[in-house]
């Protein structure tokens, strides 16, 4: 019992001096705009733009591998009910059921929770789609679809390798995890690059995207995956994603289904896919409701 006392008060000290040193490096901290306890901000510049980096770092101890690490798109609207729910399920990780990860959300400047032309190009790849090519079409290139791609390679690349820079984090425990076009892109990483990371979660994916390009997408990319792959996704949707919208909420709960019975026959053997819809959520309340199961997704005790 002492000695564990003295092992939480040295770890303390160090995590303070983590939330407080700096990079020098890609990331930046900065001081304004959205403040949480124990969640840290920084201004990274990226070959499509700046973006807000939060991280929240667990309240224990990382493993002598390093802490799992939860990767959250979205940021600005996120982080909060992210890192509410790891400081408590971190707090009793016996009782959370978690190995408590560190968790680095991207988002963007400025204190909005969306920045709705960056997240349309950061997420979604090339339209095909006349109908979706008169939507975006608003006169600016963040406004168009296309840069997931660039998107990616500045996740897994710089920002990933600046984060274990930082903070001791183990890079075989590693999670994507986003919400609606965010879901799509959680989707198509694992679509095109598996071994990216161990495990997926897509939270209300829009698969209806570009005349449902996100089933086509996996119908031809399939056979692709790297027969030795080992990984998780869970694909998660509300069954109430728009009240108003029934015919919506029936095609996302049809599309997500779809797609898992089409990964569960068709995909290589590691890939391990798990479907649930939280009955009672709907597209904006889903997140919140659901990062206790995605921590415990990411990051599962043991």
């Amino acid at each position: 019992m002492i000695l564990r006392a003295l092992r939480m008060a040295l770890f303390q000290r160090r995590r303070r001096r983590l939330l407080a040193q700096g990079d020098g490096g890609l990331l930046r901290e900065v001081a304004d705009g959205l403040t949480l306890p124990d969640v840290r901000q920084f201004s990274a510049d990226g070959e499509c733009g700046a973006y807000r980096i939060f991280v929240a770092v667990p309240p224990s101890p990382p493993p002598s591998g390093g802490w799992p690490v939860l990767w959250l798109l979205d940021g600005n609207a996120w982080i909060a009910g992210a890192a509410e729910a790891l400081a408590m399920q971190g707090r009793h990780p016996e009782t959370g059921e978690i190995d408590p990860p560190l968790i680095v959300a991207i988002g963007y400047p400025g204190a909005d929770p969306y920045d709705g032309g960056r997240r349309a190009y950061d997420y979604l790849p090339a339209h095909s789609s006349g109908r979706v090519a008169a939507r975006f079409m608003q006169g600016a290139p963040w406004y168009q679809p296309g840069g997931v791609e660039l998107f990616l390679e500045f996740l897994t690349g710089p920002l990933r390798d600046a984060i274990a820079g930082r903070y001791p984090v183990d890079r075989r425990r590693q999670t994507l995890c986003g919400h609606s076009f965010g879901g799509l892109c959680v989707l198509h990483c694992l679509l095109s690059r598996a071994s990216a990371f161990a495990a997926y979660a897509a939270l209300s994916p829009s698969l209806w995207w570009d005349e449902g390009r996100g089933l086509r997408d996996a119908e031809a990319l399939i056979g692709t995956q790297p027969a030795g792959l080992s990984a998780r996704l869970l694909i998660a949707v509300g069954g109430r994603e728009m009240p108003d919208r029934p015919e919506i909420s029936a095609r996302m709960q049809t599309d997500a289904a779809a797609l898992a019975d089409l990964l569960r026959q068709r995909g290589p053997a590691g890939l391990t896919v798990e479907h649930r819809v939280l009955a009672e959520e709907n597209h904006l309340s889903l997140p919140m409701a659901a990062f206790p199961s995605v921590l415990r997704f990411a990051a599962p005790r043991g």
